[in-house]
């Protein structure tokens, strides 16, 4: 909707704060998280929808630089870095990128830190030894079963759309973020590796059949990766 919208308003910086008003007006929902502001000036940069970037920027522009139209000023877009790329390692960095096909995916899994590094904690686990990225990414099979791996970001079955959680995180009673934790004693079982990755998911388990369900998925997963791994190349 915002690409569209933006595409018919000439390269003026008072029309382009107009429609920018116009679109955030128009969102039929807020966003999970107040204090993180949604660009409204964020669209597909090319025809084929596979490249997702800043609409008013000089480089999609022509050479007009409109991002003060936006939530963000220009000297924030020109200077930030995602955070993730300060905590996950250079070699994690690449295989997301090489693993999540596009863009939305790439999204889900490059912002949720504690799920790269859960899902690779778990596998070395599984290996009994490093899981080194920087030779996965090189190995097609290998990427492909981490490919899916990560996939369930957006494929895991049977979670509760309406629980209002993001990865690990909840909101309180003020709308900012809490971590979420597993009540053990309640569900009537131990804690087990793959929680993290669980959480991670948005999973919201009110009885041990459930998270023992959860874990299952999470634990094939892994194991596909590493079978993977330990089959010629």
């Amino acid at each position: 909707m915002q690409t569209e919208r933006l595409r018919r308003v000439p390269y003026e910086a008072s029309a382009w704060s107009a429609a920018a008003k116009e679109l955030v007006d128009a969102r039929r929902a807020a966003p999970m998280f107040p204090a993180v502001r949604v660009c409204p000036l964020l669209g597909f940069l090319d025809k084929d929808r596979k490249q997702v970037g800043c609409l008013g920027h000089p480089l999609a522009t022509g050479g007009t630089d409109l991002r003060d139209c936006g939530v963000y000023r220009s000297s924030v877009c020109e200077t930030f870095t995602c955070p993730s790329f300060g905590w996950l390692t250079d070699g994690q960095a690449r295989l997301v990128q090489a693993a999540c096909a596009d863009w939305y995916l790439y999204g889900l899994v490059i912002t949720d830190v504690e799920y790269v590094r859960g899902c690779l904690r778990l596998l070395e686990w599984e290996l009994g030894g490093p899981a080194r990225p920087e030779q996965m990414v090189e190995q097609p099979a290998v990427l492909a079963a981490v490919r899916k791996l990560f996939a369930l970001k957006e494929t895991a079955p049977r979670r509760d759309p309406k629980a209002g959680v993001f990865g690990r995180f909840t909101k309180d009673t003020e709308g900012e973020p809490v971590p979420r934790m597993l009540d053990y004693m309640k569900l009537g079982v131990r804690a087990s590796p793959e929680d993290d990755v669980v959480l991670c998911l948005g999973y919201t388990p009110d009885n041990a059949t459930d998270l023992l369900a959860s874990r299952e998925l999470v634990r094939a997963h892994v194991k596909a990766v590493a079978r993977a791994m330990a089959s010629p190349r």
